[in-house]
């Protein structure tokens, strides 16, 4: 009987410690984005695009409009003796161009991330693992796009 309060305590203390990320997108942004318009890599553009219009608020002081330029590319680092490729690198870069519609002030940022990754012996494993890093790298793209609108529209 005992065993079970220790384990209810343990995770009643674990679940109120207040934890919250430090980075995270935050639902209560002072910015909204107005219009949207992308060129490049389309199904990166796309997923920014879907996850950038949830992050806008309704009564926001500071309205921008963005325009995107979206790249992917993929190379091979190494390869093994017989030529067959063993590692590869993947850079997402995004190039950013707000204006904001208040004031008519442009504001330019480049995002940019690399990974590099080891092949695997099975071709639909690697197309997993590839899908799944460009999903983690746009988030964390997301979260830097998020971060310099909120100090943009701190600034102003």
């Amino acid at each position: 009987m005992t065993k079970n309060f220790k384990y209810f305590f343990i995770f009643l203390f674990l679940l109120s410690c207040g934890y919250t990320p430090v980075y995270q997108i935050k639902k209560d942004s002072n910015f909204k984005i107005d219009n949207i318009n992308f060129s490049g890599n389309k199904n990166i553009g796309r997923k920014i695009i879907r996850n950038l219009e949830n992050l806008e608020a309704n009564d926001a002081k500071n309205i921008f409009d963005l325009d995107l330029n979206t790249s992917k590319q993929e190379s091979i680092v190494s390869k093994d003796k017989k030529g067959n490729a063993t590692s590869y690198k993947l850079v997402l870069t995004v190039n950013t161009y707000f204006t904001n519609k208040i004031n008519n002030k442009n504001y330019q940022k480049k995002f940019t991330k690399e990974t590099t990754f080891n092949s695997k012996s099975n071709k639909f494993e690697l197309d997993q693992l590839k899908v799944n890093l460009e999903k983690n790298m746009i988030s964390q793209i997301l979260q830097d796009i998020n971060i310099f609108l909120g100090i943009i529209a701190n600034d102003i």
